[in-house]
C-alpha cells in the first residue's frame, strides 16, 4: 500500500459531518462503530459526535470510555485515541462529547487503495441511455458484469460486453450489503485483459462522485482492508 503518514493539527484537517469509525475495547461493547462529527470546538479541544447505533438501538457508552477513533476524508484516513467526557440529546438525537487531541496522524494515500472482491453488477452503455429517453418504448440493453477489484475511485469489471476505451457506462452495484451504486455515471479508463473464456477485463473510472459518496466509499474500502490484515 503506497501511503503517506504525517502528523498534522486537527483543526486544520476535521470539518462537520466528517464520517468516523469509534474502534471500543471496553467489555461488553468491544467493537467498531459508526459515528459523524457534528461540531468540533478549537477552543476547548471538544468535539460533539453522534452516537453510536447497534442493531437498531444507541449504544450505551459511559463518560471515561477510550476510543480509537477514525476519521474519513476523500483522499486520506485520520487516526487519534480519544475519551468521552459526556453524553447528551438534542430532540431525537443522542450524542457523545470527546476530546480530540491537537495534533492526529494522517494517512494520506497516493491513489485510492484497491481490494479484490467478487461482487456481480450491472451496467447500461450512457449513448444507449440517452438514445432511449427520445424514442419512446425504447429501453437501453443491461449488461452484466464481475467486479474483479474495487477502489473508491473505480473498478475492474470482467464482462462478455466488448467496450471502447474512453467510452461512458452507468452502474449499478450493490459491494457486500453496505455499498449501494445507482446510476453511478463511469468512463471505461484502460483494457487489462481477455480471460481465457473470451470475457473482457476493464479498469472503470468513477465520474462525478460527490465528497460524501468518495468518503463512504474510502471508509468502506478501509474497513475491508482491516478485514483481510487480520487473516493474515
Amino acid at each position: 500500500m503506497s501511503d503517506f503518514v504525517e502528523k498534522v493539527s486537527s483543526k486544520n484537517v476535521l470539518y462537520t459531518n466528517m464520517p468516523l469509525d469509534l474502534e471500543i475495547q471496553e467489555k461488553g461493547i468491544q467493537g467498531i462503530y459508526k459515528s459523524i462529527l457534528y461540531e468540533y470546538d478549537f477552543n476547548s479541544n471538544l468535539a460533539k459526535i453522534g452516537m453510536p447505533i447497534f442493531k437498531g438501538a444507541y449504544l450505551k457508552i459511559f463518560q471515561g470510555t477510550n476510543l480509537k477513533v477514525r476519521a474519513y476524508s476523500s483522499r486520506a484516513v485520520y487516526l487519534f485515541k480519544s475519551k468521552v467526557y459526556s453524553s447528551g440529546k438534542e430532540e431525537n438525537i443522542r450524542y457523545l462529547i470527546i476530546n480530540i487531541p491537537e495534533t492526529i496522524v494522517r494517512i494520506q494515500r497516493r491513489q485510492h487503495a484497491r481490494i479484490p472482491v467478487s461482487e456481480e453488477g450491472t451496467f447500461y452503455l450512457k449513448e444507449e441511455q440517452e438514445n432511449s429517453k427520445s424514442e419512446e418504448n425504447v429501453q437501453p440493453t443491461k449488461y452484466r458484469f464481475i467486479t474483479k477489484d474495487f477502489s473508491a475511485g473505480g473498478l475492474a469489471m470482467v464482462t462478455s460486453k466488448k467496450l471502447d476505451i474512453g467510452q461512458k457506462i452507468t452502474i449499478n452495484l450493490s459491494l457486500k450489503n453496505e455499498i449501494k451504486l445507482e446510476d453511478m455515471e463511469s468512463e471505461v479508463v484502460r483494457f487489462i485483459e481477455k480471460t481465457t473464456s473470451g470475457e473482457y477485463i476493464y479498469g472503470i473510472k468513477f465520474l462525478n462522485l460527490t465528497r460524501e459518496k468518495e468518503e463512504e466509499l474510502v471508509r468502506f474500502v478501509f474497513k475491508l482492508e482491516r478485514e483481510s490484515y487480520k487473516k493474515i
